[in-house]
Order: C-alpha cells, then sequence, then structure tokens
C-alpha cells in the first residue's frame, strides 16, 4: 500500500512499454463489445508483447487510438501520461506506469484478464532482462513489459512490472535515457531491482 519514487513524475518517450496499455485497452474493447478474440486478434497480441513485435503494436494501436488509451490512464488516475498519433511517442512516468501494474486487475476486464497475464508472463527469455532476471529466482512470479530505443540523448531503456508471490504484490517501474548502450541500461534496471528486491 505504500508507494516510493525518485523522479516518478519526470516524462519519458514510452518505446515499448505503453504495449501494456495498448495490451489492456484492447481486451478492453473486446470485453465491452461482447466479443471473442479472433485468431488475428490473438496472433497480433501475442506478438506485440511476447517479441515486442512492432507491426503487431500499429494493428492494434489503428483499432485502439489515443481516445482508448486517455480513458485508461484516466480511470487508473495517471497524471501525466500524453498520446498523440503514434503510440511509440507516447510520454509517460514512472508513478504512472507503476499505478498500471498495480491496478492491472481493474484496469482489465475480468474476462481477459487471465489472457493478459499470461501474455505479459511469457515474454521470449533474451527480452526478460532487468527485473524478471532478479525477481524470478527469488520466488516472484512476474508480469512485465521492456522498452528499448535509440534518442538524442543516447540509448533509452524502460522495463514496467507486477511481481507476485504469496500474496504480496510489487509494482516497479524503471524508466531510463541517455544510456551509452544497451546493456548499460538493461544492467540499471538490473541492479535497481536487485536493490529493491533484497
Amino acid at each position: 500500500g505504500k508507494r516510493y519514487s525518485f523522479a516518478g513524475d519526470r516524462q519519458y518517450v514510452s518505446a515499448s512499454v505503453v504495449k501494456a496499455m495498448l495490451l489492456a485497452c484492447f481486451l478492453d474493447i473486446k470485453s465491452l463489445a461482447h466479443e471473442q478474440l479472433s485468431t488475428t486478434d490473438r496472433f497480433e497480441l501475442r506478438a506485440m508483447i511476447t517479441l515486442s513485435d512492432n507491426d503487431a503494436a500499429d494493428e492494434i494501436y489503428r483499432q485502439v487510438g489515443d481516445a482508448h488509451l486517455y480513458n485508461l490512464a484516466r480511470r487508473l488516475g495517471m497524471r501525466h501520461f500524453s498520446v498523440r498519433g503514434y503510440w511509440a511517442n507516447a510520454q509517460l512516468t514512472s508513478d504512472d506506469q507503476a499505478l498500471l501494474m498495480e491496478h492491472l486487475p481493474s484496469a482489465i476486464y475480468p474476462r481477459y484478464y487471465a489472457y493478459a497475464r499470461s501474455l505479459l508472463s511469457s515474454v521470449v527469455t533474451w527480452e526478460s532482462w532487468g527485473i524478471p532476471q532478479v525477481a524470478r529466482p527469488r520466488g516472484w512470479n512476474v508480469f512485465f513489459k521492456g522498452g528499448w530505443r535509440g534518442t538524442d540523448r543516447g540509448q533509452l531503456i524502460h522495463q514496467v512490472a507486477r511481481l507476485e508471490r504469496r500474496g504480496q504484490v510489487v509494482a516497479i517501474c524503471v524508466l531510463t535515457d541517455g544510456d551509452p548502450g544497451t546493456g548499460y541500461g538493461q544492467e540499471t534496471v538490473y541492479g535497481i531491482a536487485r536493490r529493491l528486491l533484497g
């Protein structure tokens, strides 16, 4: 029930971290319309989350749009989220993304919540650096999404996660920019997670 942050309201460009919000919005659209997920829907969602496929995210974003992302942000009490015209350029903060993971059960309607969890816990091994690398050996179930891209400051490396263990829930979000390389950013996320989880 407690929250701690360092520069938690500083905005960063989202990169692929926002795909967790896209997932929640798309599943909620289907839930509210009482629609089943098609084979194509499931293929696109799995590619977007477990492989971080950008073409799949483009298709999901085409159906979700900015309005649904803003609706989700308002519903969860996000204060600094913004997006216009393209998912990867969304602006977000660590406080707001931690809120998403803390309140994931209410962010996604019950019909597809188990399905969302299955995707967020099945990210491919080579993208499971940082928080899951620390948390899984300590017995936590990890539901997460990472993001990375180059910026005019250097390399951007993000990761957001929900951890569950024996009734405990911990939400962690680490956002970085200006890293000299991908490995440096991943080690930063790993180091923060290790200090938080002991």
